[in-house]
């Protein structure tokens, strides 16, 4: 008696995950037209159908994806909250987020109700995952859960049945230093961050490397690590051009960039005439402000549908997430109106 194909069979052959294969057979989007004419090809080959007992199955489960950040105000996380709703949706799922604060016992906490909720999967935005040195605690904690729910970070955490997806730091640095660079900038000031988090030490990285191989030395270096927030980066910055007046900020994110801009037309300077400013994330704050900022930043769309995707994979068992973990998401750069040509003075 022939052994009929299952969804795993026409996976395996097409080389990609049963999720994909399920939205495909489903009609769903998310799936380019490469992969989508050769998995129809396969399920016409092998006269494929769905399992109606597996699907019954499948019916019961809860479809909601949990979705714990850091802070749901930031515009960088509410926009990714966003679009992961939105293609979660298109593929069925409820999406449930959950905000900590920045606390680590509060993600922890919502870590343990998701779990106890049933959630089929579970994404973290900033907190503890991007951190360069995990608590134990915490680490134990997502340890456990992800022993019987996958977790998607957007950090860079090592663990069984936890995916990365995040975008590379280092070469969204060496696109604006470069671009910096090019146009004659020399005294550049990479303002915020916090050097505990990887995507900080990344940049942050990249940012001394850069700057040497132009040979800018480590001492004349301008870094003013001093968090992501926009009052708080404000004030540094206004002390900072107490000492020094840089050719160019480069701001950690667009938060920090409008704490930036404020001090410098504090101090009767302006933008990009005497300072030049550029950040990370490239939201819609980015073309909302005077003057618009030049930024690097993912496609949001793109990310979301990583970060769902990957969790749907997850779900479906990770057959074919570990060879592409962690999952690089490609970043954009637009050049707006708040850089221009440096002009030494004299």
């Amino acid at each position: 008696m022939k052994t009929k194909v299952t969804i795993y069979d026409i996976a395996k052959e097409a080389g990609v995950s049963p999720s994909m294969v399920s939205r495909v057979y489903n009609e769903k989007s998310g799936v380019s037209r490469e992969k989508r004419e050769k998995i129809k090809a396969l399920i016409e080959k092998h006269h494929y159908v769905a399992d109606e007992y597996a699907k019954s199955l499948k019916n019961e489960r809860t479809r909601c994806i949990g979705i714990v950040a850091s802070d749901v105000c930031n515009p960088f996380f509410a926009r990714i909250i966003y679009e992961c709703s939105q293609i979660a949706g298109q593929n069925g799922y409820t999406v449930f987020s959950y905000e900590t604060h920045d606390s680590q016992e509060t993600e922890m906490q919502f870590l343990e109700l998701l779990a106890a909720q049933k959630m089929e999967a579970i994404i973290l935005l900033g907190g503890e995952t991007d951190w360069v040195d995990t608590d134990p605690e915490y680490y134990a904690c997502v340890k456990r859960i992800a022993s019987h729910t996958p977790i998607i970070t957007m950090g860079r955490m090592r663990c069984e049945n936890v995916y990365n997806v995040i975008t590379d730091e280092a070469r969204a640095m060496g696109t604006l230093l470069e671009y910096l660079l090019g146009l004659g900038h020399r005294r550049i000031l990479f303002l915020g961050g916090m050097a505990r988090t990887s995507s900080y030490a990344d940049k942050e990285k990249a940012y001394r490397r850069i700057m040497a191989e132009h040979g800018v030395k480590d001492e004349d270096l301008l870094l003013l690590p001093c968090g992501y927030e926009k009052e708080d980066c404000y004030k540094a910055m206004k002390k900072f051009l107490q000492e020094e007046v840089p050719s160019a900020v480069i701001a950690v994110n667009e938060t920090v960039a409008i704490g930036a801009m404020r001090a410098i037309k504090e101090r009767n300077l302006h933008i990009p005439e005497d300072i030049s400013v550029a950040c990370f994330d490239n939201s819609f704050i980015s073309e909302s402000v005077t003057p618009t900022l030049t930024a690097v930043g993912c496609s949001y769309e793109k990310y979301g549908q990583k970060l769902i995707y990957t969790a749907l994979d997850a779900i479906d068992g990770g057959a074919f997430l570990e060879e592409k973990n962690p999952e690089i998401v490609e970043s954009v750069f637009v050049i707006r109106d708040s850089v221009r040509l440096y002009h030494q003075e004299g």
